[in-house]
């Protein structure tokens, strides 16, 4: 593995693919945590913030290779923290700014998984840091039908029922959109129109489509990699 491809924590040098898996991870998994155990919501709002200034950060070191991609996600990050920093200097909400923000957001992320679909295609050689790439793809999936699903609510409401327990928007999306594309389906949040239901399908096909593809492509790498190696 070379320098470029990894980062450097003390000592230790991690993967770029595997330092972004986990900080897409503690994104996802931590912010509910943290609502049900801190309670004050704007301790939960900072430490996602730093969660996902973490994504962002491990995104860009992921696709550091691509120069022209990395300014315009540059030119993203520099206009996200720019609005959300409007979230925690003005007294009064102001959902213009939220809606721009994850807006932003959404399109970072589409950035950031053509960059890693783009670098898993390039690759002839499997190795940890390419399958923790494919893994970082999967979840950036999700993540993205999440902002989809919270779009098409916003613009059209009622679009999905949340049986109990309703939480904040995003992350009730985040649980239904990872339950759809893993094929679970728990049936707690139902797509009720027919845009809602026309992205849930979409979205479970993907997520299968992907699967399959991905692991013969893997498995092809690796096949032909382990035949040149017994060749020589």
């Amino acid at each position: 593995m070379t320098k470029s491809s990894t980062v450097r924590i003390g000592r230790h040098e991690i993967g770029r693919f595997r330092f972004l898996l986990g900080s897409l991870m503690m994104m996802i998994g931590l912010r509910p945590l943290l609502d049900e155990w801190l309670g004050e919501r704007i301790w939960a709002d900072v430490s996602t913030d730093i969660f996902f200034a973490f994504a962002l950060i491990s995104g860009l070191h992921a696709i550091s290779g691509q120069p022209r991609q990395l300014r315009f996600c540059l030119l993203l990050i520099s206009t996200i923290i720019i609005l959300r920093s409007f979230h925690y200097t003005l007294h009064t909400q102001m959902p213009v700014f939220n809606k721009a923000q994850m807006v932003v957001a959404a399109i970072f992320l589409v950035q950031m998984l053509i960059m890693i679909w783009v670098h898993i295609v390039k690759e002839n050689e499997v190795t940890l840091d390419l399958i923790m790439a494919a893994a970082c793809a999967y979840i950036l999936l999700g993540m993205i039908w999440a902002y989809a699903y919270y779009f098409l609510e916003s613009f059209r409401p009622d679009s999905f029922n949340v049986i109990e327990n309703p939480g904040e928007g995003l992350l009730d999306f985040y649980y239904f959109s990872f339950v759809t594309l893993t094929t679970v389906g728990y049936g707690d949040i139902l797509a009720v129109t027919q845009a809602a239901r026309a992205l849930s399908i979409l979205e479970a096909i993907t997520g299968q489509l992907y699967l399959a593809i991905m692991i013969s492509r893997l498995v092809g790498l690796h096949a032909s990699q382990t035949g040149n190696n017994n060749g020589k």
